[in-house]
């Protein structure tokens, strides 16, 4: 029998291959590990991966959710989740989030955390309604971030804030706040914050009726998000601008871009988006007289279940087009709807949103033909929107001022630092005095040129903004803030005088009709020649001033009763005798309908006598219109 051959393998080769095998199995799962694995880090720096896309950034951080039992770790992935929730317009979600993160939090924990925390809280308070709570947390968080340099969540903060006093009429601390967020975020150099801010000057201005101004804003950060990619904050943009071109009455670019908002939105799977695109289409329509396609859009938002300051505007308009169908009872239930609404909110009562109820019961009065009652609501409301414009017409650049002298203030701060740096310096050196002097001199002559172009920069740049804000875009007759400002003065300076003073209102009849018809290049034209007519039918030492959409203001000083009249009747007669061509050269005829008001007791307050003018504006319309009403009293 033959011996079998057997194959030996040294056992120290047989060790060397186990431990390659082992060690090459080990290596393969630390780089699987570590392809899965994220760190407390990598949430810290994952800003630029939520804003270019929060949809793929979402869907990453679910599928690496860390345990409970790293606590910061766990932390710091609940805030990114919360911030991707909120781009996505996931709200429910997102305060989900941060409900469960608020009981982890504490005193000791990392204040990075908590400031986020408060200001993501403070978006969610601000969405309700509930700006005073709002506010408070803001401001807890700027707090935080702030004692930690961390920049970007204080100016988001203060940013929200000062839009959240925009929401309440609080127009003058709004631009204050904004305006020192603008400042920082421009010494940092972060376009995007500078971006955001804009954006926020975009929706404040809208508010304020600025419309240019807004659109301008509203366009630089729009142009700023999409160098940048970030796609959430592009659509935003996108909607910030339609809803300025509405507020403009500039419909067909506002319904045009609140399409292309719905186009732009499909960067996340939320439907809730939805329901922005749609209360856009709807107050669109809704304000454009298209009551047919604004009831569908309406309806649509509803069924999305959005906002409740957004649903009572959109109760609004629909109560609006209800009227103008002829279904009263149906524009009641709505009317009623959205005072609801405002009854939950009482930081906005007696703002313009919750007033314009009080209009539109007027309009269903009217409509239900019991015009005293009709007169009254809205003779009630004018004089309440009439108080609502003055409050909110004081001059806001001397906050503007205010704000650059604190950053001239700043800059001289600087300069004593930099001299007492030199000044020790030249005590420890003194074997180079010389170079150390004349170093200095350079530096001081450089920075005084510099502190001395920025003021000159700052007094020219104050000088056209002051200029700017007397004087309206389109008519060059002076704007209404200017109008308000000098009726007060001329009145305090009669009072002294103890002269007559008298104030002419009137108002271009059918105006919409001429925009409807012929267009709004039309309607601007005719905005234009009957500002030109005013101008020459009134005064030297008369003040014009357009006040609102077609509405006017004559202030005549030292003028009686029958003065004013008869300068109203003459601006009545030539806007009547004037020929307004369109684009096609037809003639058109326009007429005006005019309030007068005359004062020859001291003690008139401006707000009494503009109310009274109104009040006879309103009786001119009420009589057929292309007439002049006298709203003087015994009591004036």
């Amino acid at each position: 029998m033959k011996d079998k051959f057997r194959i030996r393998i040294p056992s120290s080769i047989l060790i060397c291959l186990l431990l390659v095998i082992f060690t090459r199995v080990v290596v393969a799962k630390m780089e699987v590990g570590a392809d899965q694995r994220h760190t407390k880090n990598d949430y810290v720096l994952m800003d630029e991966d939520i804003y270019r896309d929060p949809w793929s950034a979402y869907q990453t951080l679910l599928q690496h959710q860390p345990s409970e039992v790293e606590e910061q770790h766990y932390q710091w992935w609940l805030i990114r989740k919360a911030q991707s929730e909120n781009l996505l317009y996931f709200y429910e979600k997102f305060e989900q989030t941060l409900t469960t993160l608020k009981p982890l939090l504490s005193e000791q924990n990392n204040p990075a955390i908590n400031a986020y925390f408060y200001y993501f809280s403070g978006l969610i308070e601000q969405r309700k309604g509930n700006y005073k709570q709002a506010r408070s947390l803001f401001n807890r968080g700027m707090t935080l971030a702030k004692g930690i340099e961390l920049n970007q969540v204080y100016i988001r903060a203060k940013q929200e804030l000062a839009y959240t006093y925009s929401l309440a009429d609080l127009y003058d601390t709004s631009l204050k706040d904004l305006q020192e967020a603008f400042v920082e975020a421009f010494a940092m150099e972060d376009h995007f914050l500078i971006a955001t801010i804009n954006e926020t000057y975009g929706a404040i201005y809208g508010y304020m009726s600025q419309y240019q101004k807004s659109i301008e804003y509203y366009q630089k950060a729009l142009d700023t998000y999409e160098r940048l990619g970030y796609q959430a904050h592009v659509a935003e943009a996108i909607y910030g601008l339609a809803t300025t071109f509405r507020y403009w009455k500039k419909y067909d670019q506002a319904i045009s871009l609140f399409k292309r908002y719905q186009k732009k939105v499909n960067y996340t799977p939320n439907e809730h988006l939805s329901y922005f695109s749609a209360y856009g289409l709807g107050m669109s329509f809704a304000e454009k007289g298209d009551c047919q396609q604004a009831l569908s859009y309406i309806e649509q938002a509803f069924n999305l279940n959005g906002l409740d300051d957004y649903d009572a505007e959109l109760y609004k308009r629909k109560a609006s087009c209800h009227i103008q169908r002829g279904e009263l009872e149906h524009a009641e239930r709505s009317i009623e709807s959205s005072e609801a609404i405002f009854a939950t909110m009482p930081e906005l009562t007696n703002t313009a949103w919750q007033l314009e109820n009080q209009k539109i019961r007027g309009h269903l009065a009217f409509a239900r033909e019991d015009y005293k009652q009709a007169y009254q609501l809205i003779t009630s409301y004018y004089q309440a929107y009439s108080q609502v414009l003055i409050n909110n017409s004081t001059s806001r650049v001397n906050n503007i001022r205010a704000s650059l002298e604190l950053e001239r203030q700043e800059v001289e701060k600087a300069l004593s630092k930099q001299r007492q740096k030199a000044s020790t310096l030249a005590n420890k050196n003194r074997e180079q005095k010389a170079l150390q002097q004349s170093y200095f001199i350079v530096f001081l002559i450089t920075l005084l040129t510099i502190v001395t172009v920025v003021l000159t920069y700052q007094f020219k740049n104050n000088r056209r903004i002051t200029a700017l804000t007397r004087v309206d875009a389109l008519t060059g007759l002076y704007n209404r803030r200017f109008c308000f400002e000098s009726l007060e003065v001329l009145l305090a300076k009669t009072k002294v005088d103890k002269g007559a003073f008298t104030i002419i209102l009137f108002d271009i009849d059918d105006f919409k009709a001429v925009n409807d018809v012929y267009g709004h290049p039309m309607g601007d034209q005719v905005l234009i020649e009957v500002a030109q007519i005013a101008r020459e039918s009134s005064r030297p030492g008369d003040i014009v001033a357009r006040i609102g959409g077609e509405e006017f203001m004559c202030i005549l000083p030292r003028t009686d009763n029958e003065q004013g009249v008869n300068v109203a009747e003459r601006i009545r007669q030539n806007v009547a005798a004037f020929i307004f061509n369109d684009e096609k050269n037809q003639g058109l005829n326009i007429t005006a309908s005019f309030g007068v008001c005359t004062s020859t007791k001291p003690e008139v307050h401006a707000k009494t006598l503009y109310a009274m003018a109104d009040k006879a504006l309103y009786q001119a319309k009420l009589s057929g219109k292309n007439s002049v009403k006298d709203g003087s009293s015994n009591e004036l």
